[in-house]
């Protein structure tokens, strides 16, 4: 995971200094995909954009279900074993609630204001463009920053980053690929500037290293059994808090 956190960082540094000095390539970029005679980004037309489309939006929660469900049934059945490993579960579930849930949907695409590409003046629409770092745009809600299918493609860095050995550093690739190809694809759509994407995996990618760092990588990290015996003790005593209020009602 460190040369991960080492690209993510510089790479973000990078985009970050350059596209604050020239604000107008992040335009550059899109107008790339726009079609003036047709006033579409025509991408977007295109059946095999939309299946990758869905397959981007669908993928990850082949990874984070599972993980969700076997936090939930610890919960339910406090003294059962969890079917896949507790430190596992916690780094899927929790990066996929606070990364692309949280933090991406939950705040910053509600409160940063940035208009998307398609509702921009240049682009057909009637808002004013606005560099990555303004948040005085007019977009109500659902925003252009940061991207949420982006998050979500990058989100794949988390399983990637439990494979071992030689196949680890693949499908670290293919996670990093699969982010920046969902990613592009909403570029091209018009749905999202390129620093929207950028942002968007770097955000991510810092909050997996984090998470694997508490779970996995220091000196006093958690073992699976006693992650799985902390989520149990949780759930036994959720069901005597449930207990206690049922009785007195």
């Amino acid at each position: 995971m460190k040369w991960v956190l080492f690209f993510a960082l510089v790479i973000g540094a990078a985009v970050a200094i350059l596209f604050t000095v020239f604000p107008e390539w992040d335009m550059a970029i899109s107008s790339l995909f726009w079609n003036a005679s047709r006033r579409n980004f025509g991408v977007a037309g295109l059946g095999w954009a939309a299946n990758i489309r869905t397959l981007a939006n669908w993928l990850p929660w082949v990874f984070a279900g599972p993980a969700f469900a076997a936090i939930i049934l610890k919960f339910i059945f406090p003294r059962g074993k969890m079917f896949m490993p507790a430190r596992a579960a916690v780094l899927l579930a929790v990066t996929m609630a606070l990364g692309p849930g949280l933090l991406v949907n939950g705040i910053l695409k509600e409160h940063w204001g940035r208009p998307r590409p398609v509702h921009v003046d240049t682009f057909g629409g009637k808002d004013t463009f606005r560099p990555w770092y303004a948040t005085d745009g007019t977009c109500p809600t659902n925003c252009s920053f940061v991207s949420g299918e982006g998050s979500l493609g990058f989100w794949l860095v988390a399983p990637a980053s439990l494979v071992s050995g030689p196949a680890g550093a693949v499908a670290m690739v293919a996670a990093v690929s699969f982010g920046a190809l969902a990613g592009g694809l909403r570029i091209a759509f018009g749905g999202h500037f390129f620093t929207d994407v950028v942002f968007s995996g770097v955000l991510v990618i810092l909050l997996i290293v984090g998470m694997r760092l508490w779970l996995y990588d220091r000196a006093r990290s958690p073992t699976d059994a006693s992650l799985e015996d902390a989520i149990g003790n949780a759930g036994l005593a959720l069901k005597a808090g449930i207990h206690r209020l049922a009785g007195r009602a």
